[in-house]
């Protein structure tokens, strides 16, 4: 649940103003066991508690003014961490800045300004169904070196623009740019772009989305092109009320500077959510990625879920992944499993 609070800032040379603003967070405990196998025939075990097998661990701070005249000045800041971590053992506790931006909404839509999500990110989630970004959904198990299964995993745009606009009869769009940089900063020596088109009436959801990447090859002043991105990602889904079925998929390509390409892949997903009774589900996602390059490395990730909603707030579940890759050889993981046990309070 969300606390609204009235945050009342005096500032010494402009007096006082008053300003509505919302905290909320999520804390996701899991437990997580896991076993890979190399083609080398080398087999690891790893067993512990960690972090975000349903929701991300964070803080979010966000807030709006009234500007009149329908006009909004908006900002959000999200802060990351590690609930099962202090920064004392080896897995990591430091914290980390996510979504955060500011800008201006009203009857033209929303400008961002600063580090907001991407619509790939939209349309990755709604292909991982209740899984969406995290383990048996946009995240794979690492099997023949995919640590996706989604082509590239696109999150947010750093040093970004981003426009979404209002509801058109069901239909939305959405922009994200981070421009062009010649001084060794990311990007470095191109532009990143993502485009998304979405639908949403009644119980039909539908997207897709175009992410396209410029990585430079270093050096200063202009530097040139060492490798092109192109990802173009999709999903349709429909809730029958029983159930709700859903198709995702995407094309993935990646060109060196002489235009030859370096990755060739595609991918498909189906997945299916069951509402057992109004606190439990059953979801499923069954994933493939077939390689069209040299290595001819496919890869395989089926994944069955369950949850429980105990309040309205935390949720209780559990997952079981088996990933699987082909033509892997020596130390790559080609077969992998994972068992997920886990806790999410939403607050």
């Amino acid at each position: 649940m969300k606390k609204t609070l009235i945050a009342v800032a005096a500032l010494a040379a402009t007096g006082a103003f008053a300003q509505n603003v919302t905290v909320s967070g999520t804390l996701d405990a899991t437990y997580r066991s896991s076993k890979t196998e190399t083609t080398a025939g080398t087999t690891v075990n790893s067993t512990r508690i960690t972090k975000d097998g349903l929701g991300t661990t964070g803080f979010t701070l966000s807030g709006s003014e009234d500007l009149g005249g329908g006009l909004k000045a908006d900002f959000l800041v999200e802060t990351n961490f590690s609930v099962a971590d202090t920064g004392t053992s080896d897995t990591g506790g430091t914290y980390s800045t996510a979504q955060t931006f500011v800008g201006l909404s009203g009857s033209f839509g929303a400008v961002k300004l600063g580090a907001p999500n991407a619509p790939t990110l939209s349309v990755q989630g709604a292909r991982g169904a209740s899984f969406s970004t995290k383990d048996a959904g946009r995240a794979a198990l690492t099997a023949g070196g995919y640590s996706t299964l989604m082509g590239l995993a696109v999150t947010r745009l750093d040093s970004s623009i981003g426009y979404t606009s209002p509801n058109f009869s069901g239909f939305s769009f959405g922009l994200l740019y981070s421009p062009k940089s010649d001084d060794k900063a990311t990007p470095d020596a191109g532009a990143l772009s993502d485009v998304g088109l979405f639908y949403n009436n009644g119980p039909i959801s539908a997207g897709v989305s175009k992410f396209n990447r410029e990585i430079g090859g270093g050096g200063g002043g202009t530097t040139a092109v060492a490798n092109k991105d192109d990802l173009t990602s999709y999903f349709v889904s429909y809730d029958f009320k029983f159930a709700k079925f859903g198709l995702g998929g995407h094309t993935y390509k990646t060109t060196d500077a002489t235009g030859a390409t370096v990755v060739d892949q595609s991918g498909l997903n189906l997945l299916a959510e069951v509402p057992l009774s109004p606190a439990l589900s059953l979801t499923a996602n069954l994933q493939r990625v077939d390689d069209k390059g040299v290595n001819n490395i496919d890869a395989t990730q089926n994944a069955v879920g369950v949850q429980y909603a105990l309040s309205k707030r935390s949720v209780t579940y559990a997952r079981y992944i088996k990933m699987s890759a082909d033509n892997t050889t020596g130390t790559t993981v080609k077969d992998a499993d994972r068992l997920l046990v886990g806790l999410r309070h939403n607050f």
